[in-house]
């Protein structure tokens, strides 16, 4: 599965190696990576299905909050209630298009899915410019999630900030350190990984700093790696342009569906 590349959003295209997932699983079983405060993880805040793969169409039960969300917006483009509210709602009816396979654990994202979670993104990136005052923490958790299945660590590290700074927790800051080394911003990553440590009981403190620290130097290992390969391609009179990235994300597990 390679980074969400969508062009309308032109997001920058952040490459990592297979490899790094396998020392993120870390943070998943130590810090319920990509649920907010959720126990259980992402998957369990997700609620999702035991399909073999996600496809086909998604239901309308939340078309009636979409629509009334975007009428409003067509009168107001800057409405920030309305920009949250399809932020959510394109949320929840994307995740019904996120699947998982019980005998593999492979996640898959069906397209219709894909699309709507961009969507909840594209409203809650117009929402973070639109407010004025302190962004809603609750929709912040939500789009964690969004990020996470959207491949897009910077975003998801954007709203877990959000998300850490309302309630304040090692597990919180440990998730924000995750998606921060994730996103190869290690002194932010460290930053937040010694609020996390500073946040834990005493008898955890250890546990927490090895964690951390494991991801820290596999991210910085990868990056210099990342470098590297940008060098060479660079000399090689080729770029990694939208479109064009063969290396992996760093969420692993997390697929498209046909």
């Amino acid at each position: 599965m390679l980074f969400d590349l969508r062009g309308k959003r032109k997001r920058a295209v952040q490459v990592t190696y297979a490899a790094l997932a396998l020392i993120f699983l870390v943070g998943f079983v130590g810090f319920s990576i990509g649920s907010g405060n959720a126990p259980g993880g992402l998957l369990d805040a997700l609620g999702l299905g035991s399909n073999s793969g996600s496809s086909g169409s998604l239901s309308t039960q939340f078309d009636p909050q979409i629509n009334s969300a975007n009428a409003r917006l067509a009168k107001h483009p800057n409405d920030t209630q309305a920009l949250l509210k399809l932020a959510k709602y394109e949320y929840f009816k994307g995740k019904q298009g996120v699947t998982q396979n019980q005998t593999t654990g492979q996640v898959s994202i069906s397209q219709d899915a894909h699309t709507e979670l961009g969507h909840s993104a594209d409203a809650w990136e117009k929402y973070l410019r639109a407010n004025k005052g302190a962004p809603n923490p609750s929709v912040a958790g939500y789009m964690v999630q969004v990020y996470f299945l959207l491949n897009d660590a910077q975003g998801a590290a954007t709203a877990q900030q959000i998300v850490a700074q309302h309630t304040p927790s090692s597990g919180s800051y440990g998730q924000l350190a995750f998606y921060r080394y994730a996103s190869f911003d290690i002194p932010a990553g460290d930053a937040a990984a010694k609020k996390a440590e500073s946040l834990a009981p005493k008898v955890q403190r250890k546990q927490i700093s090895g964690q951390l620290t494991s991801i820290r130097k596999q991210a910085v290992k990868l990056k210099k790696q990342q470098a590297k390969a940008q060098k060479a391609a660079k000399q090689a009179g080729t770029s990694t342009t939208p479109g064009q990235n063969p290396l992996q994300n760093p969420f692993g597990g997390v697929g498209s569906g046909p």
